[in-house]
């Protein structure tokens, strides 16, 4: 008990140290010469009451020297340096001064505070042979900030610069690690690091390559920018998210498939789904598969590449909820079809893809709770991580349900009873494809036509099968379906449009994470950037 106490007052102290520390704003401006060495002006906008000195960590220095350091307050007052820097000091004796703490592996930039509260410092040192020069390409791979600071930042920026040649996409290939915000070329030719927000666990490491001719740096490293790249990237999500739920959440995405193909090999062999039948062979099933079940139905038609894009699954979902009274839809005044939000109704039957996707939809609709044409597609966009956190969790959802109901061998096989239930989603798609050439329809069939409508939503071919229906008997229809052909068509192309934006905002999500993977600039990645000089962890007062 006196442990559990003792650590908490430790607690309390270290967050009361990290409250009465903070950074307003930190711009760092980061100039190279033609040598490969950078010319580094960092403005501090911060207050502490605490401590005599500030200090900054920057290790893995290499063959990198720090000299010409220089620190000016807010009153212009230049700084003595004195070279080799005493810790050991007084708040008073260490005011008006600057100097270097050497290091096994680096060293601590260092002045003293002078006196608490709030002050604007501006240091200026120069970092040598900061850009090093490869086999095929020249690079800088150099942590800014690091993360352990011992105050909280608010604004942080660094810039970095050439003093003969501009940056651009022509000659220079830029990569943001240890943040959440944006790497980006800028109109003056100059490259940005911009954080959107900034946490003890953040960083900014900059990853930049360079064309041949660009610098003359004496720092030679006998390797390939790649190499650099690929430990770089290990671990690494470029992915970006305007309402970002947290930093630290990362979410590794594959290339756009289905909802469920995006997790499953493309290869996989026919036959490991529906055993030795081929596609054209299967008979006509009049039987819904997987006794309803969508996410199941699903994996089968986009593991054999029967449906041609993700957006169908969540159309279906969307008239399911529609038909078990989730949701609701009208018209509007321009006949337009507005859903509504039913949470009196029994929740408890939706998977939890469904769950998520009507609380997305919910979102989506705003302060008066009713969505509306274009509104989910303004806010996926704005949502893209939430959105591609929901198609991973529907794959994992379609997988955790055939493993449940024992119909999985392993994860791109099924076993025989999943195989012939494979075999029913065929032939129930073959029978809704030709619906106008069965004779035989019983009553019992009739009741059925809103399932039938829902499985052919997760087909692709809802229109064509809506059709068809109200060929046959246009009242009935309206009967079981709930509206007439004319609306419930509607209603099917806004579930459509409202699903195809989750497509969409995949892939400009995807295309955006492309771009900045490939150093367009872009997103940052919060992880990754691994093989970075300078930095460490930690700095702040003390």
């Amino acid at each position: 008990m006196k442990r559990l106490f003792i650590t908490f007052i430790s607690f309390l102290i270290a967050v009361a140290a990290f409250a009465s520390q903070s950074v307003r704003n930190l711009d760092i401006k980061v100039v190279l010469d033609k040598q490969g060495a950078a010319h580094i002006t960092e403005v501090w906008d911060m207050s502490s009451d605490e401590g005599t000195e500030w200090y900054l960590v920057r290790s893995n220095l290499g063959d990198i020297r720090i000299k010409n350091l220089s620190v000016v307050d807010e009153t212009g007052m230049v700084y003595v340096n004195e070279g080799e820097w005493d810790v050991n000091r007084s708040l008073s004796a260490k005011a008006g001064r600057c100097g270097i703490v050497t290091k096994s592996n680096g060293c601590e930039i260092c002045w003293g505070l002078g006196s608490h509260g709030r002050h604007t410092f501006t240091v200026s040192y120069t970092m040598t042979n900061a850009v090093k020069t490869l086999n095929d390409y020249d690079m800088l791979h150099m942590q800014f900030v690091s993360p352990g600071i011992s105050a909280s930042i608010r604004n942080v920026k660094v810039t970095v610069s050439s003093q003969e040649d501009e940056f651009n996409a022509a000659n220079t290939r830029i990569w943001g690690f240890g943040y959440d915000g944006t790497m980006e070329f800028q109109g003056d030719g100059t490259v940005a690091a911009t954080p959107s927000s900034f946490s003890s666990r953040s960083s900014v490491i900059i990853l930049a390559r360079f064309d041949k001719g660009m610098f003359s740096s004496p720092s030679v490293q006998n390797r390939d920018f790649q190499a650099v790249l690929d430990q770089a990237l290990e671990g690494a999500d470029f992915s970006a998210d305007d309402d970002d739920i947290t930093p630290f959440i990362i979410m590794i995405l594959t290339i756009l498939g289905s909802v469920v193909a995006v997790f499953y090999s493309a290869k996989a062999h026919r036959e490991n789904i529906i055993g030795k039948y081929k596609i054209k062979d299967v008979d006509w099933c009049r039987e819904v598969p997987f006794s309803g079940n969508l996410l199941e139905s699903y994996w089968v038609l986009s593991k054999l590449n029967l449906v041609g894009q993700n957006s169908t699954f969540a159309s279906a979902m969307i008239l399911k909820m529609i038909k078990d009274g989730q949701l609701s839809t009208r018209k509007d005044a321009d006949d337009k079809i507005e859903i509504f939000f039913n949470d009196s109704s029994d929740m408890s039957k939706l998977s939890v893809p469904e769950k998520q996707l009507y609380d997305m939809m919910k979102e989506a609709s705003g302060a008066d709770v009713i969505l509306q044409n274009k509104e989910f597609s303004r806010w996926s966009k704005r949502n893209t991580k939430r959105v591609n956190a929901w198609i991973t969790l529907s794959n994992e959802e379609a997988w955790a349900a055939l493993a449940r109901d024992k119909y999985a061998v392993s994860t791109d096989k099924l076993n025989e009873a999943g195989q012939a239930e494979a075999r029913k989603v065929i032939g129930f798609k073959k029978y809704l494809s030709d619906f106008t050439l069965s004779r035989e329809r019983t009553t019992a069939e009739v009741g059925l036509w809103q399932d039938y409508l829902i499985f052919a939503s997760l087909c692709g071919i809802a229109d064509k099968v809506a059709k068809e229906l109200k060929d046959i008997n246009p009242k009935m229809f309206e009967e079981v379906v709930g509206m007439d052909p004319y609306t419930y068509v509607n209603v099917m192309r806004m579930s459509n449009s409202l699903a195809n934006s989750i497509t969409n905002a995949k892939i400009a999500a995807q295309q955006a994470e492309a771009r900045a993977r490939s150093g367009y600039g872009g997103h940052s990645s919060f992880g990754g950037g691994g093989g970075f000089s300078g930095g460490g962890f930690g700095g702040g007062a003390r």
